[in-house]
């Protein structure tokens, strides 16, 4: 990644505030700035920020001496108006390689949030839903208001994800991490009713 200008530091280091509030409710997932992903062979990038699952079913890249290799599970970008080549670019390696959600942030007096999600085939740009949020299926629990982005309104940010993480899906993407083997004895998973 070339190196950030101070607007696009500030904006990747609110934004990864946020993601790592989330990881503080996520035990077994990794979040790390600025460290090279070897895609394939070939192909080497060094994302704004990356979160990867570290156990069970939904991981998918594994921790090397040097970074990552595989795709991860989710990925950050922050751009400057004037670099769609290198957000293109971007893109379509993380769509090729398979990771679950790629976002890219375009660093404006607003910022835009451009979200990707992986169908199988490709990616999908997802906008927010009747409430005004993207709820992430690569880290389920993670709730982020692309208006509220815009706004810099990091308080309200961090209070959809605290939402969030009260909900069955965050639950149960706990259970795919901790209990990847199943429970213990066969016990059922821990009763949970977030109402």
């Amino acid at each position: 990644m070339p190196e950030l200008s101070t607007g696009k530091s500030v904006l990747l280091t609110d934004l990864a505030l946020c993601i790592n509030h989330y990881r503080l409710y996520t035990p077994g997932i990794y979040v790390c700035l600025h460290v090279p992903v070897q895609l394939d062979a070939t192909t080497r990038i060094v994302p704004g920020l990356i979160s990867m699952v570290n156990h069970g079913r939904l991981r998918q890249c594994r921790p090397v001496e040097n970074g990552f290799e595989g795709p991860p599970n989710f990925v950050l970008d922050v751009f400057s108006p004037g670099e769609e080549a290198e957000y293109a670019f971007r893109r379509g390696a993380f769509e090729q390689a398979g990771v679950t959600e790629y976002v890219a942030v375009t660093d404006a007096d607003q910022p835009v949030v451009h979200w990707h999600r992986h169908n199988g085939n490709g990616f999908d740009e997802v906008g927010s839903d009747r409430r005004g949020l993207i709820c992430s299926q690569a880290l389920p629990g993670l709730w982020i208001s692309p208006t509220a982005v815009a706004a810099r309104d990091w308080w309200t940010v961090l209070a959809a994800i605290e939402r969030g993480v009260t909900r069955l899906g965050h639950h149960e993407f706990q259970e795919t991490i901790w209990h990847a083997q199943g429970r213990p004895d066969g016990e059922p998973p821990i009763p949970f009713d977030a109402g």
